[in-house]
């Protein structure tokens, strides 16, 4: 996996070590790496310091008492701090997935606290995080230590059960470019325009596939897809798309981003499930 080490915890333990934050009378964090200055941020009083060192060890002990990790990724930037960790393969649909820990640290204000788990795919690209009794996201402010200890309760084999049960949900079935539609942009009556913006770049995911000869699609189908996403009231020409590479499509597009919002993301697109047709069922039509 490019961009990942085996994993090697003597190696983490060392590299995290060199990591130092203090908070001095001036209401500025100081971040230190191998006892030289990284990072200094001005906080507000209410800012809590957050013990990133201890918190990944003791994360990482715990996560191998139930897990086998494989991989593993750190980063230590400036002000942020991000480790992944790589476990069990697991396989779904033909597509090879592993579980994955994710832990995102800011002392320069730009993230907050994050630990998620989730289920992470390689050759395809991309990351799911669904919603389930772990995780924390939480602003650096008072008790985020305590809720830092309290979000990885639960933690054990059984943690990604519904992420794949989820997953497998998806597989043969297909799902209606209009439902498409209103998952991503949602359900307000003023919809953001960050959502026309999302849909706007999974269009032309859809435009790709069909270039690539993917996916075959008629020319009015395909006209369609170039029209912006708020000047497109409805979907006139409508078709079918397999909705589990529906899914791993969406998500693609939010590989970069930070583990909350790849949850937020996975939890927006996973609705596709209410309107998703068995292939069977459409070809019996002859649909």
């Amino acid at each position: 996996m490019r961009g990942f080490k085996d994993y090697n915890k003597a190696e983490i333990f060392k590299t995290v070590d060199k990591i130092s934050i203090e908070k001095n009378e001036n209401n500025q964090v100081i971040t230190k790496f191998d006892n030289r200055v990284i990072n200094i941020s001005n906080v507000s009083n209410r800012y809590e310091i957050f013990d990133i060192v201890k918190y990944l060890k003791d994360k990482i002990e715990l996560i191998e008492k139930n897990f086998i990790i494989s991989k593993y990724q750190l980063k230590i930037t400036k002000g942020q701090q991000y480790l992944q960790l790589i476990s069990d393969k697991v396989e779904v649909g033909g597509v090879e997935f592993h579980k994955s820990f994710y832990i995102l640290n800011s002392t320069d204000k730009s993230r907050r606290l994050s630990f998620n788990v989730g289920l992470y795919s390689h050759s395809s690209n991309f990351y799911m995080i669904g919603a389930n009794n772990v995780g924390l996201t939480k602003k650096h402010l008072t008790g985020v230590t305590q809720a830092a200890e309290d979000a990885s309760e639960g933690l054990n084999g059984e943690s990604f059960d519904e992420q794949i049960e989820s997953l497998k949900s998806l597989v043969g079935h297909r799902i209606q470019l209009s439902k498409i539609r209103q998952v991503i942009l949602g359900d307000k009556e003023d919809v953001p325009q960050i959502n026309h913006r999302k849909f706007d770049a999974f269009k032309n995911l859809v435009r790709f596939a069909d270039s690539d000869g993917k996916i075959k699609l008629s020319r009015d189908e395909r006209n369609q897809l170039y029209t912006d996403s708020e000047r497109l009231k409805s979907i006139t020409h409508d078709f079918y798309l397999d909705a589990f590479w529906v899914f791993q499509v969406y998500l693609r597009l939010f590989n970069r981003q930070d583990s909350h919002i790849i949850k937020n993301e996975t939890d927006r697109i996973m609705k596709i499930t209410q309107w998703a047709v068995r292939n069977n069922v459409l070809e019996s039509l002859g649909i």
